[in-house]
Protein backbone atom coordinates (compact mmCIF):
# COMPACT_ATOMS: atom_id res chain seq x y z
CA UNK A 1 0.00 0.00 0.00
CA UNK A 2 1.28 3.38 -1.18
CA UNK A 3 2.15 5.51 2.01
CA UNK A 4 1.60 8.94 2.28
CA UNK A 5 4.21 11.37 1.95
CA UNK A 6 4.69 13.27 5.22
CA UNK A 7 6.39 16.78 5.63
CA UNK A 8 6.49 20.16 7.30
CA UNK A 9 7.46 23.57 6.26
CA UNK A 10 10.44 24.42 8.66
CA UNK A 11 8.92 27.40 10.79
CA UNK A 12 12.50 28.54 11.50
CA UNK A 13 14.61 27.89 8.87
CA UNK A 14 18.18 27.35 9.22
CA UNK A 15 19.55 28.08 5.99
CA UNK A 16 18.70 30.49 2.84
CA UNK A 17 19.18 30.69 -1.15
CA UNK A 18 20.82 33.00 -3.09
CA UNK A 19 19.28 35.24 -4.59
CA UNK A 20 17.85 36.73 -1.64
CA UNK A 21 13.67 36.78 -1.41
CA UNK A 22 12.66 39.72 -0.91
CA UNK A 23 9.73 42.03 -2.67
CA UNK A 24 12.15 43.37 -5.45
CA UNK A 25 10.34 47.10 -6.34
CA UNK A 26 9.66 47.49 -10.14
CA UNK A 27 11.23 50.17 -11.99
CA UNK A 28 10.01 53.62 -12.00
CA UNK A 29 12.26 55.19 -14.99
CA UNK A 30 10.98 54.67 -18.22
CA UNK A 31 11.02 52.03 -19.94
CA UNK A 32 11.50 49.96 -16.61
CA UNK A 33 8.22 49.24 -16.55
CA UNK A 34 7.26 45.88 -15.19
CA UNK A 35 11.06 45.22 -14.46
CA UNK A 36 12.29 44.45 -10.74
CA UNK A 37 15.49 45.91 -9.59
CA UNK A 38 17.72 46.16 -6.55
CA UNK A 39 21.52 46.30 -6.35
CA UNK A 40 24.46 48.61 -4.06
CA UNK A 41 23.62 46.64 -1.21
CA UNK A 42 24.85 48.39 2.47
CA UNK A 43 23.72 45.97 5.38
CA UNK A 44 24.20 47.34 9.23
CA UNK A 45 23.81 46.57 12.69
CA UNK A 46 21.31 48.79 14.85
CA UNK A 47 20.26 47.39 17.80
CA UNK A 48 18.68 44.12 17.66
CA UNK A 49 18.32 44.40 13.78
CA UNK A 50 20.22 44.53 10.73
CA UNK A 51 19.26 46.61 8.16
CA UNK A 52 19.70 46.54 4.54
CA UNK A 53 19.71 49.17 1.81
CA UNK A 54 19.58 48.74 -1.58
CA UNK A 55 19.47 51.07 -4.97
CA UNK A 56 16.07 51.94 -6.43
CA UNK A 57 13.83 49.83 -3.50
CA UNK A 58 11.67 52.59 -1.91
CA UNK A 59 12.56 52.15 1.20
CA UNK A 60 15.23 49.39 3.39
CA UNK A 61 14.32 46.37 4.99
CA UNK A 62 14.91 44.88 8.43
CA UNK A 63 15.43 41.68 10.08
CA UNK A 64 16.68 40.38 13.38
CA UNK A 65 16.99 36.90 12.01
CA UNK A 66 17.77 37.20 8.05
CA UNK A 67 15.05 34.74 7.19
CA UNK A 68 12.17 36.99 7.86
CA UNK A 69 12.68 41.21 5.90
CA UNK A 70 10.00 44.04 6.79
CA UNK A 71 10.22 46.07 3.88
CA UNK A 72 10.23 49.91 5.46
CA UNK A 73 8.81 51.82 2.51
CA UNK A 74 10.02 55.55 2.83
CA UNK A 75 8.42 58.49 0.80
CA UNK A 76 10.42 60.90 -0.95
CA UNK A 77 9.66 63.47 1.44
CA UNK A 78 11.44 61.57 4.12
CA UNK A 79 14.69 60.39 2.38
CA UNK A 80 16.19 60.81 -1.28
CA UNK A 81 15.44 56.94 -1.36
CA UNK A 82 15.29 56.75 -5.11
CA UNK A 83 19.08 58.11 -5.22
CA UNK A 84 21.33 55.00 -6.28
CA UNK A 85 24.09 53.29 -4.04
CA UNK A 86 22.67 54.29 -0.86
CA UNK A 87 25.69 55.54 1.44
CA UNK A 88 24.99 54.59 5.30
CA UNK A 89 26.97 54.57 8.84
CA UNK A 90 26.30 53.60 12.29
CA UNK A 91 27.26 56.16 14.91
CA UNK A 92 25.90 57.53 18.89
CA UNK A 93 22.74 55.64 18.26
CA UNK A 94 21.65 56.66 15.09
CA UNK A 95 22.11 55.78 11.53
CA UNK A 96 23.24 57.86 8.70
CA UNK A 97 22.25 58.01 4.99
CA UNK A 98 23.14 59.74 2.16
CA UNK A 99 21.91 59.22 -1.48
CA UNK A 100 24.36 59.39 -3.92
CA UNK A 101 25.30 62.81 -6.13
CA UNK A 102 27.16 64.31 -8.29
CA UNK A 103 27.92 67.25 -5.35
CA UNK A 104 26.36 67.86 -2.66
CA UNK A 105 24.13 65.76 -0.28
CA UNK A 106 21.73 66.04 2.52
CA UNK A 107 22.93 63.65 5.45
CA UNK A 108 19.84 61.98 7.45
CA UNK A 109 19.78 60.78 10.38
CA UNK A 110 17.48 57.99 12.32
CA UNK A 111 17.28 56.15 15.77
CA UNK A 112 13.90 54.90 14.51
CA UNK A 113 14.46 53.41 11.65
CA UNK A 114 12.17 50.24 11.58
CA UNK A 115 9.61 53.42 12.11
CA UNK A 116 10.49 55.09 9.03
CA UNK A 117 11.59 58.04 11.14
CA UNK A 118 14.17 60.63 10.16
CA UNK A 119 16.06 63.45 10.26
CA UNK A 120 18.36 66.39 8.30
CA UNK A 121 21.57 67.01 9.78
CA UNK A 122 23.74 68.47 7.60
CA UNK A 123 24.34 69.11 3.56
CA UNK A 124 27.74 67.53 3.10
CA UNK A 125 29.73 66.72 -0.26
CA UNK A 126 28.53 62.87 -0.87
CA UNK A 127 29.81 62.39 -4.45
CA UNK A 128 28.57 59.16 -6.33
CA UNK A 129 28.57 55.83 -4.49
CA UNK A 130 29.42 57.31 -1.21
CA UNK A 131 30.36 54.50 1.13
CA UNK A 132 31.78 55.84 5.03
CA UNK A 133 34.15 54.13 7.46
CA UNK A 134 33.80 55.47 11.48
CA UNK A 135 37.38 55.26 13.67
CA UNK A 136 38.12 57.34 16.01
CA UNK A 137 36.98 61.04 15.57
CA UNK A 138 37.08 60.48 11.90
CA UNK A 139 34.28 59.50 9.11
CA UNK A 140 35.79 58.08 6.15
CA UNK A 141 33.77 59.04 2.87
CA UNK A 142 35.18 56.75 -0.25
CA UNK A 143 33.48 57.21 -3.77
CA UNK A 144 33.69 57.12 -7.29
CA UNK A 145 31.89 55.68 -10.63
CA UNK A 146 33.89 56.11 -13.80
CA UNK A 147 35.34 54.36 -16.55
CA UNK A 148 38.07 57.12 -16.11
CA UNK A 149 38.46 59.00 -12.52
CA UNK A 150 39.81 56.96 -9.35
CA UNK A 151 38.17 55.92 -6.01
CA UNK A 152 39.22 59.17 -3.68
CA UNK A 153 38.99 59.11 0.20
CA UNK A 154 37.66 62.54 2.06
CA UNK A 155 38.59 62.70 5.52
CA UNK A 156 35.45 64.41 7.56
CA UNK A 157 35.61 65.57 11.07
CA UNK A 158 33.16 63.18 12.50
CA UNK A 159 31.77 66.08 15.13
CA UNK A 160 31.49 68.86 12.69
CA UNK A 161 30.67 67.24 9.47
CA UNK A 162 33.64 69.13 7.80
CA UNK A 163 36.57 68.08 5.01
CA UNK A 164 40.01 67.76 6.24
CA UNK A 165 41.58 68.32 3.49
CA UNK A 166 41.32 67.46 0.19
CA UNK A 167 40.07 64.56 -1.16
CA UNK A 168 43.09 61.88 -2.19
CA UNK A 169 43.12 59.64 -4.98
CA UNK A 170 43.31 55.52 -4.42
CA UNK A 171 42.98 53.56 -7.25
CA UNK A 172 42.20 52.91 -10.67
CA UNK A 173 41.50 50.34 -13.12
CA UNK A 174 44.95 48.71 -14.91
CA UNK A 175 42.65 46.72 -17.60
CA UNK A 176 46.17 46.00 -19.57
CA UNK A 177 47.40 44.45 -16.32
CA UNK A 178 44.03 43.14 -14.59
CA UNK A 179 41.82 41.04 -17.07
CA UNK A 180 38.89 40.74 -14.20
CA UNK A 181 38.42 44.25 -14.89
CA UNK A 182 37.88 44.73 -18.65
CA UNK A 183 34.02 45.01 -19.60
CA UNK A 184 31.88 42.33 -20.87
CA UNK A 185 29.98 38.83 -20.13
CA UNK A 186 33.53 36.96 -20.76
CA UNK A 187 35.46 40.24 -19.88
CA UNK A 188 36.12 39.94 -23.86
CA UNK A 189 35.49 43.81 -24.51
CA UNK A 190 38.18 46.70 -25.12
CA UNK A 191 36.73 50.01 -23.79
CA UNK A 192 37.85 50.92 -20.40
CA UNK A 193 35.73 49.44 -17.24
CA UNK A 194 33.37 51.28 -14.59
CA UNK A 195 35.37 51.61 -11.49
CA UNK A 196 32.84 51.94 -8.83
CA UNK A 197 30.64 50.48 -5.16
CA UNK A 198 33.81 51.42 -2.90
CA UNK A 199 33.57 49.59 0.41
CA UNK A 200 35.87 50.11 2.98
CA UNK A 201 36.48 46.61 6.02
CA UNK A 202 39.21 46.89 9.13
CA UNK A 203 40.82 43.53 9.84
CA UNK A 204 43.99 42.79 11.95
CA UNK A 205 45.02 46.39 11.79
CA UNK A 206 45.00 46.13 8.09
CA UNK A 207 42.48 48.25 5.85
CA UNK A 208 41.17 46.81 2.93
CA UNK A 209 39.57 48.93 -0.03
CA UNK A 210 37.56 47.23 -2.02
CA UNK A 211 35.68 48.28 -5.27
CA UNK A 212 34.01 46.99 -8.38
CA UNK A 213 34.11 46.34 -12.17
CA UNK A 214 33.89 45.94 -14.76
CA UNK A 215 29.81 46.83 -15.10
CA UNK A 216 26.68 46.06 -13.13
CA UNK A 217 25.12 44.13 -16.40
CA UNK A 218 27.74 41.88 -16.75
CA UNK A 219 27.94 38.08 -14.75
CA UNK A 220 31.41 39.26 -14.56
CA UNK A 221 30.56 41.94 -12.21
CA UNK A 222 32.67 41.51 -9.34
CA UNK A 223 34.61 43.44 -6.41
CA UNK A 224 38.46 43.85 -5.89
CA UNK A 225 40.24 45.20 -3.11
CA UNK A 226 43.49 46.59 -2.36
CA UNK A 227 45.11 47.13 1.31
CA UNK A 228 47.04 49.73 3.60
CA UNK A 229 48.20 50.06 7.02
CA UNK A 230 45.77 53.44 7.08
CA UNK A 231 42.55 54.23 6.05
CA UNK A 232 43.72 56.60 3.41
CA UNK A 233 46.48 54.54 2.54
CA UNK A 234 48.94 54.64 -0.19
CA UNK A 235 47.15 51.42 -1.07
CA UNK A 236 48.75 48.43 -2.60
CA UNK A 237 46.63 45.96 -4.83
CA UNK A 238 46.05 42.13 -3.69
CA UNK A 239 46.92 39.88 -5.37
CA UNK A 240 44.05 37.23 -5.18
CA UNK A 241 41.74 39.39 -6.60
CA UNK A 242 38.72 39.61 -7.13
CA UNK A 243 38.07 38.28 -4.28
CA UNK A 244 34.47 38.52 -4.75
CA UNK A 245 33.56 36.58 -8.03
CA UNK A 246 30.19 34.80 -9.62
CA UNK A 247 30.60 34.55 -13.14
CA UNK A 248 28.50 31.33 -13.75
CA UNK A 249 25.45 29.10 -11.85
CA UNK A 250 21.97 30.01 -11.98
CA UNK A 251 22.91 34.00 -11.48
CA UNK A 252 25.77 35.55 -12.30
CA UNK A 253 27.59 38.45 -10.62
CA UNK A 254 28.89 39.68 -7.01
CA UNK A 255 30.09 42.98 -7.18
CA UNK A 256 29.84 46.29 -5.85
CA UNK A 257 28.33 45.59 -2.05
CA UNK A 258 29.52 45.29 1.31
CA UNK A 259 30.98 43.23 3.73
CA UNK A 260 29.33 43.43 7.43
CA UNK A 261 29.80 41.09 10.12
CA UNK A 262 27.49 38.94 12.43
CA UNK A 263 29.30 37.93 15.28
CA UNK A 264 32.65 36.54 14.29
CA UNK A 265 31.75 35.83 11.04
CA UNK A 266 31.91 38.18 7.82
CA UNK A 267 29.41 38.16 4.93
CA UNK A 268 29.37 40.12 1.25
CA UNK A 269 26.53 41.34 0.39
CA UNK A 270 26.62 41.83 -3.60
CA UNK A 271 24.75 42.84 -6.49
CA UNK A 272 23.68 40.15 -8.99
CA UNK A 273 23.00 40.56 -12.72
CA UNK A 274 19.54 39.12 -14.39
CA UNK A 275 19.80 42.46 -17.25
CA UNK A 276 17.60 40.67 -19.49
CA UNK A 277 15.05 43.29 -19.84
CA UNK A 278 16.92 46.56 -18.95
CA UNK A 279 20.99 46.58 -17.70
CA UNK A 280 19.42 48.04 -14.49
CA UNK A 281 17.64 44.16 -13.75
CA UNK A 282 19.25 42.73 -10.87
CA UNK A 283 19.23 41.19 -7.47
CA UNK A 284 21.01 40.38 -4.16
CA UNK A 285 23.01 37.32 -2.79
CA UNK A 286 25.33 37.19 0.49
CA UNK A 287 28.28 34.90 0.62
CA UNK A 288 30.35 33.90 3.50
CA UNK A 289 33.19 35.74 3.61
CA UNK A 290 36.92 35.24 5.05
CA UNK A 291 40.46 36.69 6.20
CA UNK A 292 42.83 33.98 5.95
CA UNK A 293 45.88 33.38 7.98
CA UNK A 294 48.41 35.61 5.78
CA UNK A 295 45.59 38.39 5.65
CA UNK A 296 44.06 37.10 2.23
CA UNK A 297 40.16 38.90 1.64
CA UNK A 298 37.82 36.10 -0.07
CA UNK A 299 34.29 35.62 -0.29
CA UNK A 300 33.34 31.90 -0.86
CA UNK A 301 30.80 32.09 -4.00
CA UNK A 302 31.16 28.49 -5.11
CA UNK A 303 27.66 26.72 -5.13
CA UNK A 304 26.71 30.24 -4.02
CA UNK A 305 23.54 30.02 -5.60
CA UNK A 306 22.46 26.46 -3.18
CA UNK A 307 21.39 26.49 0.11
CA UNK A 308 23.82 27.93 2.73
CA UNK A 309 23.25 28.22 6.62
CA UNK A 310 21.77 31.88 7.42
CA UNK A 311 24.28 34.39 8.81
CA UNK A 312 24.14 33.85 12.81
CA UNK A 313 26.82 34.39 16.09
CA UNK A 314 26.94 30.86 16.75
CA UNK A 315 25.40 28.80 14.30
CA UNK A 316 26.76 26.62 11.62
CA UNK A 317 28.87 28.06 8.66
CA UNK A 318 28.87 27.07 5.37
CA UNK A 319 26.18 25.23 3.74
CA UNK A 320 24.81 21.27 3.91
CA UNK A 321 26.00 19.07 1.32
CA UNK A 322 22.58 19.55 -0.73
CA UNK A 323 22.61 19.40 -4.40
CA UNK A 324 20.86 20.32 -7.46
CA UNK A 325 18.02 17.54 -8.28
CA UNK A 326 15.91 19.56 -11.16
CA UNK A 327 18.61 20.50 -13.25
CA UNK A 328 17.76 19.66 -17.04
CA UNK A 329 15.20 16.94 -15.76
CA UNK A 330 12.17 16.15 -18.06
CA UNK A 331 9.42 18.80 -17.44
CA UNK A 332 5.80 19.12 -18.30
CA UNK A 333 3.24 22.14 -18.32
CA UNK A 334 -0.73 22.59 -18.65
CA UNK A 335 0.45 25.58 -21.38
CA UNK A 336 3.68 27.48 -23.13
CA UNK A 337 3.47 30.52 -24.39
CA UNK A 338 4.91 30.99 -27.73
CA UNK A 339 8.56 30.25 -27.47
CA UNK A 340 8.91 30.35 -23.01
CA UNK A 341 9.22 26.89 -22.88
CA UNK A 342 8.93 25.31 -19.82
CA UNK A 343 12.32 23.28 -19.96
CA UNK A 344 14.08 26.79 -18.76
CA UNK A 345 12.74 26.12 -15.72
CA UNK A 346 15.16 23.71 -14.89
CA UNK A 347 17.78 25.06 -17.19
CA UNK A 348 19.99 26.46 -14.53
CA UNK A 349 19.08 30.05 -16.16
CA UNK A 350 17.95 33.43 -13.91
CA UNK A 351 17.91 34.79 -17.59
CA UNK A 352 15.39 32.29 -18.79
CA UNK A 353 11.72 31.55 -18.31
CA UNK A 354 8.60 29.71 -18.97
CA UNK A 355 5.60 31.32 -19.86
CA UNK A 356 1.90 29.81 -19.35
CA UNK A 357 -1.31 31.03 -21.49
CA UNK A 358 -2.98 32.79 -18.56
CA UNK A 359 -2.82 32.83 -15.06
CA UNK A 360 -5.50 30.53 -14.10
CA UNK A 361 -5.09 27.27 -13.46
CA UNK A 362 -1.36 26.58 -14.51
CA UNK A 363 0.72 24.14 -13.54
CA UNK A 364 4.43 22.05 -13.88
CA UNK A 365 5.43 18.84 -13.18
CA UNK A 366 9.22 17.91 -12.55
CA UNK A 367 10.07 14.37 -13.22
CA UNK A 368 13.31 14.00 -10.87
CA UNK A 369 13.67 10.52 -12.83
CA UNK A 370 14.87 8.35 -9.67
CA UNK A 371 13.75 8.40 -5.90
CA UNK A 372 15.40 11.45 -4.16
CA UNK A 373 15.19 12.59 -0.30
CA UNK A 374 14.67 16.50 -0.86
CA UNK A 375 15.16 18.84 2.06
CA UNK A 376 14.55 22.10 0.18
CA UNK A 377 13.05 24.02 -2.99
CA UNK A 378 13.28 27.49 -4.34
CA UNK A 379 10.38 29.20 -6.47
CA UNK A 380 11.73 31.81 -9.12
CA UNK A 381 9.18 33.79 -10.76
CA UNK A 382 9.48 35.86 -13.91
CA UNK A 383 7.99 39.13 -14.78
CA UNK A 384 6.72 38.58 -17.63
CA UNK A 385 3.93 40.89 -19.43
CA UNK A 386 4.54 43.06 -15.92
CA UNK A 387 3.68 47.00 -16.37
CA UNK A 388 3.96 47.96 -12.69
CA UNK A 389 5.68 50.89 -11.91
CA UNK A 390 7.44 51.72 -8.32
CA UNK A 391 6.40 49.61 -5.48
CA UNK A 392 2.97 48.21 -5.89
CA UNK A 393 0.56 46.55 -3.11
CA UNK A 394 -1.39 43.66 -3.44
CA UNK A 395 1.77 41.50 -5.57
CA UNK A 396 1.86 38.72 -4.46
CA UNK A 397 2.06 34.69 -5.74
CA UNK A 398 -0.09 32.05 -4.25
CA UNK A 399 0.99 28.40 -5.18
CA UNK A 400 0.66 24.74 -4.37
CA UNK A 401 3.48 22.42 -4.18
CA UNK A 402 2.68 18.84 -4.11
CA UNK A 403 5.13 14.95 -4.43
CA UNK A 404 4.40 11.80 -5.59
CA UNK A 405 6.71 8.98 -5.94
CA UNK A 406 5.03 7.19 -8.74
CA UNK A 407 3.56 10.11 -10.83
CA UNK A 408 0.05 8.72 -9.71
CA UNK A 409 -0.82 9.55 -5.82
CA UNK A 410 0.04 13.06 -4.96
CA UNK A 411 0.51 14.51 -1.51
CA UNK A 412 0.66 18.01 -0.57
CA UNK A 413 4.29 19.15 0.86
CA UNK A 414 3.70 22.96 0.86
CA UNK A 415 -0.02 25.04 0.76
CA UNK A 416 0.74 28.86 0.00
CA UNK A 417 -2.65 29.25 -1.91
CA UNK A 418 -3.67 31.73 0.86
CA UNK A 419 -0.77 33.72 0.61
CA UNK A 420 -1.03 37.19 0.03
CA UNK A 421 2.68 38.24 -0.11
CA UNK A 422 5.38 39.25 -2.82
CA UNK A 423 8.32 36.58 -2.55
CA UNK A 424 9.76 36.65 -6.22
CA UNK A 425 12.30 33.87 -4.99
CA UNK A 426 10.71 32.09 -2.37
CA UNK A 427 12.39 29.51 -0.61
CA UNK A 428 11.00 26.26 1.22
CA UNK A 429 13.29 24.32 3.84
CA UNK A 430 11.31 21.59 5.23
CA UNK A 431 11.76 20.36 8.93
CA UNK A 432 11.69 16.75 8.05
CA UNK A 433 12.99 15.60 4.64
CA UNK A 434 11.55 13.56 1.92
CA UNK A 435 11.89 10.50 -0.58
CA UNK A 436 9.95 11.43 -3.50
CA UNK A 437 10.21 11.54 -7.70
CA UNK A 438 8.09 13.82 -8.92
CA UNK A 439 7.22 17.73 -7.76
CA UNK A 440 4.49 19.43 -9.04
CA UNK A 441 3.81 23.25 -8.78
CA UNK A 442 0.18 24.62 -9.01
CA UNK A 443 -0.88 28.58 -9.97
CA UNK A 444 -3.32 29.71 -7.33
CA UNK A 445 -2.80 33.40 -7.55
CA UNK A 446 -0.64 35.61 -9.34
CA UNK A 447 -0.84 39.16 -9.52
CA UNK A 448 1.63 40.46 -11.12
CA UNK A 449 0.46 40.18 -14.96
CA UNK A 450 -2.01 38.05 -17.16
CA UNK A 451 0.59 35.12 -18.05
CA UNK A 452 2.16 33.54 -14.90
CA UNK A 453 5.78 32.51 -15.36
CA UNK A 454 8.95 30.82 -13.48
CA UNK A 455 12.21 31.17 -14.05
CA UNK A 456 13.50 28.21 -12.27
CA UNK A 457 12.22 25.65 -10.08
CA UNK A 458 15.40 24.47 -8.22
CA UNK A 459 14.75 21.33 -5.83
CA UNK A 460 17.72 20.51 -3.52
CA UNK A 461 18.51 17.26 -1.38
CA UNK A 462 20.30 14.45 -2.17
CA UNK A 463 20.02 11.28 -4.34
CA UNK A 464 20.71 8.00 -4.00
CA UNK A 465 23.45 7.20 -6.84
CA UNK A 466 26.96 7.50 -7.12
CA UNK A 467 29.28 11.03 -7.45
CA UNK A 468 31.00 11.41 -10.44
CA UNK A 469 34.28 9.78 -10.55
CA UNK A 470 37.98 11.97 -10.27
CA UNK A 471 38.95 14.10 -13.40
CA UNK A 472 42.09 12.21 -14.99
CA UNK A 473 43.27 15.32 -16.94
CA UNK A 474 43.23 19.38 -16.20
CA UNK A 475 45.14 20.96 -19.26
CA UNK A 476 45.96 24.54 -18.65
CA UNK A 477 47.09 26.34 -21.65
CA UNK A 478 48.15 30.37 -20.68
CA UNK A 479 47.35 32.43 -23.63
CA UNK A 480 51.09 33.63 -25.60
CA UNK A 481 49.69 36.86 -26.89
CA UNK A 482 47.08 37.91 -24.05
CA UNK A 483 48.15 36.69 -20.37
CA UNK A 484 45.04 37.93 -18.77
CA UNK A 485 43.65 34.32 -20.96
CA UNK A 486 43.95 31.18 -20.62
CA UNK A 487 42.36 27.81 -21.75
CA UNK A 488 41.15 24.99 -19.87
CA UNK A 489 40.29 21.21 -21.13
CA UNK A 490 39.94 18.50 -19.73
CA UNK A 491 38.20 14.98 -20.08
CA UNK A 492 34.75 14.76 -19.51
CA UNK A 493 33.15 12.87 -16.73
CA UNK A 494 29.93 10.46 -17.18
CA UNK A 495 26.94 11.40 -14.97
CA UNK A 496 28.59 14.48 -14.51
CA UNK A 497 25.66 17.90 -14.40
CA UNK A 498 28.72 20.05 -14.33
CA UNK A 499 32.28 21.60 -12.67
CA UNK A 500 33.48 23.08 -10.38
CA UNK A 501 36.65 24.76 -11.33
CA UNK A 502 39.02 26.71 -8.90
CA UNK A 503 41.54 29.00 -9.06
CA UNK A 504 43.90 31.04 -6.98
CA UNK A 505 47.72 32.15 -6.72
CA UNK A 506 48.62 28.87 -4.87
CA UNK A 507 47.61 25.72 -4.10
CA UNK A 508 45.86 26.77 -0.86
CA UNK A 509 44.44 29.65 -1.81
CA UNK A 510 41.91 28.55 -4.77
CA UNK A 511 39.93 31.43 -3.58
CA UNK A 512 37.71 31.80 -6.75
CA UNK A 513 35.48 29.60 -8.44
CA UNK A 514 33.37 28.98 -11.64
CA UNK A 515 30.52 26.76 -12.15
CA UNK A 516 30.29 25.32 -15.43
CA UNK A 517 26.98 24.24 -16.75
CA UNK A 518 27.30 23.59 -20.22
CA UNK A 519 28.29 19.73 -21.67
CA UNK A 520 31.83 21.32 -23.35
CA UNK A 521 34.98 19.90 -21.24
CA UNK A 522 36.41 23.42 -22.34
CA UNK A 523 36.66 26.76 -20.60
CA UNK A 524 38.29 30.27 -21.78
CA UNK A 525 38.92 32.31 -18.77
CA UNK A 526 39.86 35.88 -19.01
CA UNK A 527 40.13 37.25 -15.44
CA UNK A 528 43.44 36.53 -15.01
CA UNK A 529 46.06 39.26 -13.85
CA UNK A 530 48.59 39.39 -16.43
CA UNK A 531 51.55 39.49 -14.30
CA UNK A 532 50.58 36.62 -12.26
CA UNK A 533 51.11 32.84 -11.58
CA UNK A 534 47.97 30.51 -10.81
CA UNK A 535 46.83 26.99 -9.88
CA UNK A 536 44.16 25.33 -10.80
CA UNK A 537 41.73 22.43 -9.76
CA UNK A 538 38.80 21.00 -11.20
CA UNK A 539 35.78 18.28 -9.82
CA UNK A 540 32.41 16.88 -11.55
CA UNK A 541 29.35 17.27 -9.36
CA UNK A 542 25.84 15.84 -9.95
CA UNK A 543 22.64 15.75 -7.51
CA UNK A 544 24.51 12.80 -5.45
CA UNK A 545 27.52 15.50 -4.33
CA UNK A 546 30.79 16.53 -5.88
CA UNK A 547 33.55 14.02 -6.72
CA UNK A 548 36.94 13.86 -5.78
CA UNK A 549 39.19 17.07 -7.01
CA UNK A 550 41.99 17.14 -9.55
CA UNK A 551 44.77 20.35 -8.49
CA UNK A 552 46.50 21.27 -11.22
CA UNK A 553 50.51 21.14 -10.21
CA UNK A 554 51.76 22.92 -12.47
CA UNK A 555 52.41 26.77 -12.10
CA UNK A 556 50.48 28.82 -15.04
Amino acid sequence: MEQPIETRIKTHPTTFCNPLNLDYRFMKIDGGEGIREAADPVVVRYKDNYILFASKSSGYWCSSDFSSWKHVIIPDSVLPIEDYAPGVFVHDDYVYYVGSTHGKGMLYRSNKPEQGQWEKVKEIWSYWDPAFYVEGDRLYLYYGCSPTDPIYVSVLNLNTLEEEGKPQPCLNSDMQIHGWERPGEHNELSRRPYIEGSWMTEHDGKYYLQYAAPGTEWKTYADGAYVADTPVGPFTYVANNPVSYKPGGFIGGAGHGCIFQVGNNYWKAATNSISVRHMFERRLSFFPTCFDADGYLYSDTSFGDYPMYLPSEDGEKGRPDWMLLSFRKPVSASSVKENFLVENIVDEDARTAWVAASNQDEWVQVDLQNSCQIHAIQINYDEYGASQKGFVPDVYQGYVLSASRNGKDWYVIADKSEKKTDTPHDYIEFEIPFDARFIKWENKAYTVSSNVSLREIRIFGKGYGNKPDAIQVLNVERNAVDACKCCLSWNPVNGADGYIIRYGISPDKLYNSIQVLNDSARLELSSLDANRNYYFSIAAFNENGIGPSLVSLGNH
